[in-house]
C-alpha cells in the first residue's frame, strides 16, 4: 500500500469520526434547544389563551380567587347587597367577549366615560360568581350582543318596547336553564345586560322587575301551578290573564 493511499484512508476515517462526533454532540444539543423553544412557545400560548374569557361560557360555579387571573379589575362595594359583596369591574378586552364575539368598544375615548365594561358579583358566603352586568355604550356593540345572544340561546323568550309604536324592542329576556339574561335600553344610547343565577333568591326577586315585571309574574304563575314554560308560554299566560279580566299583559305583549 502506498503512503498516499494510506494517508487518504486515514483522512477518510477522520472525516467519518468527525461526522460521528458532530452527530453525537451537536444534534442532541440542537434538538434540546428546539424542544425548550417549543415548550416556551406552548407556555406563552397557553398563558394568553387562559386569560381570554367568554361570558357566554359562564356557569356561575366560578370562584373569585381563580376567576380573573391577570385581568385588571376594580372593586366597588354594594351597600344594598345582602348575599354578595359588591362588583369587580373590568374594561379589559380579554374579558369582553360573548360567544366568540368581541363587545369591547368605547364612545369617545377608551378608558373614559362611555367605555364598555363588565362587573362581576360574588357571594359573601363562598365567593362564587352569582351575577355579571355588561355596560354597553355604542349601538354597534348593542347590536353585536343581541346577535350573539340569539346565536347562542335562540330568540328571546320575552321582549318589550319602550313605546308600543317603536320599531324595535327596548328590553329583551333570554333564559337558559337556571340562567337569565336581561338586556335593558337596547333602543337607547346605552344598554346594560344583566346575567344571573336564578337559584340566588335575592337576585331572582330583585332583578326581574321594571320592563320585565310581567315575566316575573309569569314565572311565579308557573311555579304556583307547577308548570313549565314548555307547557304554558308567556303568550298563553297573557291570554289567561285576559280571560280573568286583566288586559295589562296582553296589551303590552310583543312577539319575540
Amino acid at each position: 500500500m502506498s503512503v498516499l493511499h494510506f494517508y487518504n484512508c486515514n483522512a477518510q476515517d477522520n472525516r467519518i469520526k468527525l461526522s460521528e462526533i458532530i452527530n453525537d454532540i451537536y444534534f442532541p444539543l440542537f434538538n434540546m434547544k428546539k424542544t425548550i423553544l417549543l415548550i416556551f412557545l406552548c407556555l406563552v400560548i397557553q398563558s394568553c389563551n387562559s386569560q381570554k374569557k367568554d361570558l357566554s361560557q359562564i356557569t356561575f360555579s366560578e370562584k373569585h380567587d381563580t376567576f380573573f387571573g391577570n385581568i385588571p379589575n376594580k372593586f366597588r362595594l354594594s351597600i344594598d347587597a345582602k348575599t354578595y359583596t359588591g362588583y369587580y369591574k373590568s374594561e379589559a378586552d380579554q374579558i369582553l367577549n360573548f360567544n366568540d364575539v368581541s363587545i369591547s368598544d368605547y364612545k369617545n375615548e377608551k378608558g373614559g366615560f362611555g367605555t364598555n365594561s363588565v362587573a362581576f358579583a360574588f357571594t359573601k358566603k363562598d365567593s362564587v360568581l352569582c351575577e355579571y352586568i355588561v355596560y354597553l355604550y355604542t349601538h354597534k356593540s348593542i347590536e353585536k350582543i343581541i346577535s350573539a345572544l340569539n346565536s347562542k340561546l335562540g330568540k328571546a323568550k320575552f321582549v318589550r318596547k319602550f313605546h308600543q309604536t317603536d320599531k324595535l324592542p327596548d328590553a329583551y329576556l333570554w333564559k337558559n336553564n337556571h340562567i337569565i339574561y336581561l338586556l335593558n335600553g337596547a333602543s337607547q344610547h346605552a344598554a346594560w345586560l344583566t346575567v344571573f343565577d336564578t337559584n340566588r333568591q335575592e337576585l331572582y326577586e330583585n332583578r326581574i322587575s321594571g320592563s320585565f315585571q310581567y315575566y316575573y309574574d309569569y314565572l311565579e304563575y308557573l311555579k304556583k301551578h307547577q308548570k313549565t314554560d314548555k307547557q304554558i308560554s308567556f303568550y298563553q299566560y297573557a291570554k289567561i290573564e285576559e280571560s280573568e279580566g286583566s288586559n295589562y299583559v296582553i296589551n303590552s305583549y310583543v312577539k319575540p
